[in-house]
């Protein structure tokens, strides 16, 4: 799916004339009319980028949150999405769709392009001479069934498929969590795949894209909440930050033994990564303690 940066819409040259905006108008005061129409083109661009007929959504066949909405234009305070869409929809500029979801109303208006030379992300055209619609890109060629990405290749058919199939899952739980939208890539699986062989779970997995979904809303970070970033270098740096779940005892209730084991896993096998974690808590603990943790798990 190309970027928002590499689409371009084509509006009409009189679009803001058209009876929907000057509803919009008649109904707001001018400051509230501009980000009205701020609110508008933010989904205009998200729907001409999901390239679905106008169709708002993260997850075709799930309901669309609000959440996401406020996400997509930058909003750190849920509450003002909803009196915005009202406005919207009272104005048929937006439609209420199927399965919880929002339309761009006469999407037929609008042409997508996907032109990186253009420099601008929208231009206009004249009603009289509506430019000749754009044919939809198509999806990356997939690799042939009997050639498998080189970091893939030790791997058996059998190991991939439920590589493919975990990969799905754990984006699925990503986009969901940020309202974002994300592409199943090869890419991916190799960063899943090599956090696998290090003994990391999908629960694991879970616990950080939880973490940063929370660290990183609203903030400059915001736009590294992606997978080439939570599933990188810095996986087990971003596991060890996380807050412990709920049903992890203090280090004081547990046994010594116990309380390495559970942090030996938490860490993913890194001894380096529970020394430093054991000291942070002040627990005194040696590497040789450590290292024999680790043989005793089977790491």
């Amino acid at each position: 799916m190309p970027t928002q940066s590499e689409i371009h819409v084509i509006i009409p040259i009189n679009i803001f004339q058209q009876p929907e905006f000057t509803k919009l108008h008649e109904l707001t005061k001018a400051g509230r009319y501009t980000t009205l129409l701020a609110f508008w083109v933010k989904l205009l661009f998200k729907a001409a980028e999901l390239q679905h007929d106008g169709l708002l959504f993260v997850e075709p066949d799930k309901p669309l949150s609000i959440r996401a909405i406020a996400r997509w234009n930058d909003f750190q305070h849920d509450e003002r999405v909803p009196p915005l869409l009202q406005l919207l929809c009272t104005c048929k500029l937006i439609a209420p769709a199927a399965n919880g979801q929002y339309r761009i109303c006469h999407w037929e208006r609008f042409f997508v392009a996907k032109d990186t030379a253009h420099g601008r992300p929208s231009r206009f055209y004249d009603p009289q001479k509506p430019p000749t619609a754009q044919p939809a890109p198509q999806p990356p060629v997939p690799l042939p069934a009997n050639v498998t990405p080189l970091a893939l290749q030790k791997y058996t058919p059998e190991q991939r498929a439920k590589l493919a199939a975990s990969s799905h899952r754990i984006l699925a739980y990503l986009q969901q969590q940020s309202g974002k939208a994300f592409t199943d890539t090869v890419a991916t699986q190799v960063l899943l795949a090599a956090l696998f062989e290090q003994k990391v779970t999908v629960k694991q997995i879970k616990r950080v894209i939880d973490w940063k979904c929370h660290d990183w809303y609203g903030g400059d970070y915001w736009k590294f909440v992606r997978p080439q970033t939570l599933f990188g270098p810095k996986f087990k740096q971003y596991l060890l930050e996380a807050p412990p779940p709920p049903h992890v005892q203090p280090a004081a209730r547990l046994t010594k033994q116990q309380y390495l084991r559970d942090l030996y896993q938490l860490s993913c096998g890194d001894v380096n990564m529970v020394l430093l974690r054991a000291a942070d808590e002040a627990v005194t603990v040696t590497k040789a303690e450590v290292e024999a943790i680790g043989h005793e798990l089977g790491y």
